[in-house]
């Protein structure tokens, strides 16, 4: 199962969630490999608003019937 999360690019920090003055980047985190082990957490895209990268988030939970 993954989690996935939003986060302001590198270099960039955001006033408040939502901030349409920065990109965002989404990140999952695969939550059945030991949280001591390399390779649990992985980028999945840069470069994204913020209203594109919930779509995307969105459209993985729905795949995964979340």
């Amino acid at each position: 199962m993954y989690i996935y999360t939003i986060q302001a690019m590198p270099g960039q920090k955001a006033k408040f969630e939502g901030d349409t003055s920065v990109k965002y980047e989404v990140k999952r985190v695969n939550t059945e490999i030991a949280a001591s082990k390399k390779g649990r957490s992985e980028i999945i895209r840069t470069g994204l608003e913020y209203e594109d990268a919930m779509r995307l988030i969105d459209g993985f939970n729905n795949m995964e019937g979340k």
